[in-house]
């Protein structure tokens, strides 16, 4: 085999492990191979060659099952090239899975590798499609507060798959039918019983789904089903009726047609297309329609049609039901009865929702309306709404049990809830909540829904540096190294199964760098170029089980190895300087006498430190801390108050100009001090993004929090994200200004005492990533692989 020939023709990996590793395998000794990589093989993230060198030594054992789970680590995280893949459509022809070698086969072919040729050749045509037929109901239900599968009781663990690769829009996916089979080999392996999508992807998808569940016919992945749809006000439509409701339902009848195998999809833009021939209907324990529906398009709904009820074939709004719930009814029953007329079968439906829409009351929770007129009670100086629409977190309600089958009606029904520690605010504030916020919530939301199956369709914590709101448990939307990552989901988890509900649902499968949050977004700009950079800084991009980071990124350890090619900035007796920028941080190696201080010239202005050096920021960092400080005509924010002791608030400027001075902290307020019905109220949260923490990245993982490393002789290692110094797109050296994002020519650094030099870096429009397995998936697998 060529393994090893290209593996030592590259000179990878020189380890001793891995010599003698290699040695083995070439004299044949495969269990010699597993003994010396099994110290390589226990971390987050072993080297590519460990786990190509393992499945191979695996496979040549017969041994397919462990085989394919290192290859699947490979070929997942887009790693060991098509070599990986080769030994993944190898070890799945030997399972009997010969389409899914194929698949395999045929992407290493296209990469270039030969040896694949041969092995397609030996492999009978595909079957063709098989005709379509009515069906029985598959064995699944949704009744009694949970899922039944078989009969038995299934309690639901699953990922949401979001899919989106660096440098893509969600809408842009991925084509690889082996791509998305080693996804879910590892998803399986981990212990999920389930997976969701939020909309059709592509068939290539399903046909990796069926694939799976034929070879794993005792653990199969069920799947959840998304039905998406848009606002019709943010498509031009003036109602959610009418041609709206029938485009919704088109989009309905062509997922369920997907689902059962039974669809050609012509190319339109924002939508997967092709041959939808694999039939995974099976496997569809439901259908999930809509998305997390904003109050003010329900509202208005709500408004324009009082009185609205529905009674159909299958199910009805039951009395009391709110308009825009009767709606739904009407979606979900007509969209049963299409697949019972086409396919004579059934499955569990509902739709999503999220605490903003809870049919629950808060009393920290008051409205725009209700908090202006408090506020303006006791004095305050405040504005009332502005007109339009409004998002509100706690005065429209869309009630799941307000759904109902008919009598008779074999269609079950199930709750889904988007439900995250830190959001809405009724979450943090509420009183009655305390202690154990998140499990208190979902015991009062179980209660509320009784019989029907309450199904935690997200819950997640994100891997940011950037917080974007605190919880006082320290569940925070952000913030959260990925070892404290995995223990914080765990605990979610946990709280959600000593539930007893119908299960939970993690968010995500991976960080997708497209994503936005509302604290950080104004100053990612153009938007069109958020997916071609990693904001450590935003939450909403970092929640992922496989993290997504820049392609040969550095380790943060204080340690110069890594930079050996970088070469210096500044170089003199006592210190030198050097910097390297990658999609993620911009990067700094010091050594030299401590503390470091050293100013950063972005735009054109700031404070005049040097002839022709205006700084933007001022930089010192310690042996026990540090701090990044902006110029205050550049810091984007300006405190204002209400006219009282304890109404101060920040406020976003837009876009700045750096003038002359001074320097001040760089804050953020992600909690905003919200006043309750009851009167009472809650502070604001405000914390300085420029504080600058010591730590390091634990081997195979990152923590986001850690700033910079010391290491021997004066080394000081420093990283910094794009947004910290208001880099708005690093991929085209684009930096905050005003009127709008400026070119930059790259970054002026002074240290005191030295000549000033300027740092650039390449711009690029497809972003190098890597991908890499968190310790949140070890985790959960050790949790769940133990489950029923």
């Amino acid at each position: 085999m060529r393994l090893l020939g290209m593996l030592l023709a590259l000179g990878l990996a020189l380890a001793a492990p891995l010599e003698e590793a290699r040695a083995h395998y070439q004299a044949g000794r495969m269990e010699a191979v597993l003994n010396a990589l099994n110290p390589l093989l226990q971390g987050y993230d072993p080297p590519e060659e460990a786990l190509l060198l393992a499945g191979f030594a695996q496979y040549r054992l017969g041994r397919f099952s462990e085989a394919l789970f290192l290859f699947s680590r490979l070929v997942g995280t887009l790693k060991g090239g098509p070599e990986a893949l080769y030994g993944f459509g190898l070890t799945l022809r030997a399972l009997g899975d010969l389409e899914g070698a194929r698949s395999a086969l045929d992407w290493a072919l296209r990469q270039g590798y030969r040896d694949a040729e041969a092995i397609l050749q030996t492999l009978p045509p595909p079957p063709p499609p098989t005709p379509k037929a009515r069906k029985d109901p598959p064995p699944v239900a949704a009744r009694e507060g949970r899922f039944w599968v078989g009969g038995k009781p299934f309690p639901v663990r699953g990922v949401n798959l979001g899919v989106a690769l660096p440098g893509r829009f969600p809408a842009e996916f991925p084509e690889e039918e082996a791509l998305y089979r080693a996804w879910l080999e590892l998803l399986s392996a981990m212990g999920a019983n389930a997976v969701r999508t939020y909309t059709l992807l592509p068939p290539a998808f399903y046909r990796a789904l069926l694939h799976h569940n034929l070879l794993h016919k005792d653990r199969p992945l069920y799947l959840f089903q998304g039905v998406w749809t848009e606002l019709p006000e943010d498509e031009g439509y003036a109602d959610w009726e009418g041609p709206f409701l029938e485009k919704f339902l088109l989009e309905g009848r062509e997922v369920l047609d997907a689902l059962h195998g039974n669809l050609r999809r012509p190319p339109r833009p924002g939508h997967a297309h092709g041959d939808y021939t694999a039939d995974v209907s099976p496997w569809v324990l439901g259908l999930l329609v809509g998305r997390e529906f904003e109050p003010y398009s329900v509202e208005a709904y709500d408004g324009r049609h009082p009185g609205r009820t529905y009674r159909g074939r299958f199910l009805e709004a039951a009395p009391g039901a709110s308009p825009f719930a009767a709606y739904l009814a009407e979606v979900l029953d007509r969209l049963a009865a299409y697949e019972w007329e086409a396919y004579g079968t059934l499955r569990p439906m509902g739709f999503v929702n999220w605490p903003t829409l809870d049919p629950l009351f808060w009393k920290s929770e008051a409205s725009f309306q209700e908090e202006y007129l408090l506020r303006r009670a006791r004095g305050e100086r405040v504005e009332p709404p502005r007109t339009g629409p409004l998002h509100e977190e706690d005065t429209v309600t869309l009630d799941p049990t307000h759904l109902r089958p008919v009598p008779g009606s074999p269609l079950g029904l199930f709750a889904a809830y988007h439900v995250y520690p830190y959001y809405p605010d009724f979450l943090v504030n509420e009183p009655d909540l305390a202690p154990r916020r998140y499990r208190n919530y979902l015991a009062r939301l179980k209660a509320h829904h009784g019989e029907m199956p309450l199904l935690i369709a997200e819950f997640g914590l994100p891997t940011s540096r950037g917080i974007a709101h605190f919880h006082p448990e320290g569940l925070h939307h952000g913030g959260h190294p990925e070892e404290a990552q995995a223990e914080g989901v765990l605990a979610l988890w946990r709280d959600i199964a000593s539930l007893d509900l119908a299960g939970g649902i993690v968010f995500a499968l991976m960080d997708e760098w497209f994503k936005k949050n509302w604290l950080f977004a104004p100053f990612e700009v153009p938007a069109e170029r958020d997916p071609f950079w990693h904001n450590l800084l935003d939450p909403e991009e970092n929640y992922g089980l496989l993290a997504a980071t820049a392609q040969g990124g550095f380790r943060l350890d204080g340690k110069a190895e890594e930079w050996e090619r970088v070469p210096f900035l500044l170089r003199e007796e006592g210190r030198f300087l050097k910097a390297h920028a990658d999609p993620e941080y911009l990067w700094l190696l010091y050594r030299g006498p401590l503390p470091l201080r050293l100013y950063l010239d972005t735009v054109p202005g700031g404070v005049p430190v040097a002839e022709g050096f205006g700084a933007e920021f001022y930089l010192e960092i310690g042996p026990e801390g540090g701090r990044l400080l902006i110029e205050a005509g550049y810091y984007p924010f300006q405190e204002l108050d209400h006219g009282l002791p304890g109404t101060e608030y920040l406020s976003l400027r837009g876009p700045t100009r750096p003038k002359e001075g001074p320097f001040v902290p760089f804050l953020l307020e992600p909690n905003r001090r919200r006043t309750g019905r009851d009167g009472t109220d809650y502070p604001r949260v405000v914390y300085e993004l420029g504080a600058l923490r010591r730590g390091v990245d634990p081997e195979g993982a990152r923590d986001p929090t850690a700033d910079y490393a010391l290491g021997e002789g004066g080394l000081l290692e420093l990283r910094i994200p794009w947004g910290m110094l208001l880099i708005a797109d690093p991929s085209r050296r684009l930096a905050w200004y005003a009127p709008e994002p400026t070119p930059i020519e790259g970054i002026g650094l002074l240290l005191e005492g030295a000549p000033p030099v300027r740092f650039s870096w390449p711009t690029w429009d497809e972003p190098p990533f890597a991908l890499r397995l968190k310790p949140l998936y070890f985790r959960l697998r050790n949790l769940w692989r133990g489950a029923p």
